[in-house]
């Protein structure tokens, strides 16, 4: 029979899972994952120094950016910065995405404009959800290509998203000295390598069409809130 400790433990680790809001497997962050300081902006308490991270490619005609969420719904932003210290002068590389469903969710071909190529930028990734504003960042070398989807590119079989808007993600926005404006909304992602299906956004505005996500029923039911 187990002892009150090893109970406590459980109890804390599984606490400790349940609170860390979503994760993000693609590309890596800038530093060790902190759930109690997820809330912090814009790096979920990290304070990065743009100009001694290393960072990863990322391709502009084409790279993943995947996470894991632990609640029911969320709206996703995706903004960078060439600020070293991710102060602000954030540009929007994608459309905001509402996201239904707990679970594992990648977006697996994210493209940008070329003026892009070349620069060294912060990622931040935004969902904002239930329990308010939620940050991870990432450090990215924009590089030309298309990438293949990495292996952690899946989604949860309950999960599925659509392009939307949200006032209070565009608000966290600026004129930045990254590139040109990208056009995220009038972008279409494509099929998820989980064999899931997508539709093209209809207009410029791409609103309110429904991309379907993948096959991984195990994350879904167990990260489901």
């Amino acid at each position: 029979m187990p002892s009150l400790l090893s109970l406590a433990a459980s109890a804390l680790l599984l606490a400790r899972s349940l609170h860390a809001h979503f994760t993000v497997q693609h590309p890596p962050i800038i530093g060790p994952f902190n759930a109690e300081e997820e809330d912090s902006a814009p790096c979920g308490g990290h304070s990065p120094d743009l100009n001694t991270l290393p960072a990863n490619d990322f391709h502009v005609d084409g790279d993943a950016i995947a996470t894991t969420l632990t609640h029911s719904q969320s709206t996703w932003l995706y903004r960078v910065t060439t600020d070293a210290t991710a102060s602000g002068n954030w540009t929007q590389i994608w459309g905001i995405v509402d996201q239904q469903g707990a679970g594992a969710f990648c977006i697996p071909q994210i493209s940008v404009p070329h003026s892009f190529i070349g620069q060294k930028v912060i990622l931040s990734i935004v969902s904002h959800a239930t329990d308010g504003f939620l940050y991870q960042c990432s450090a990215l070398n924009f590089v030309e290509g298309i990438a293949t989807a990495p292996s952690d590119c899946r989604n949860g079989s309950n999960t599925q998203g659509s392009f939307s808007s949200d006032a209070e993600l565009t608000a966290m926005l600026g004129d930045g000295p990254v590139g040109s404006s990208a056009s995220p909304s009038g972008s279409s992602p494509t099929d998820v390598p989980s064999g899931g299906t997508t539709t093209k956004p209809g207009g410029s505005e791409g609103r309110g069409v429904v991309f379907t996500v993948g096959l991984m029923a195990v994350l879904g039911s167990v990260l489901a809130v």
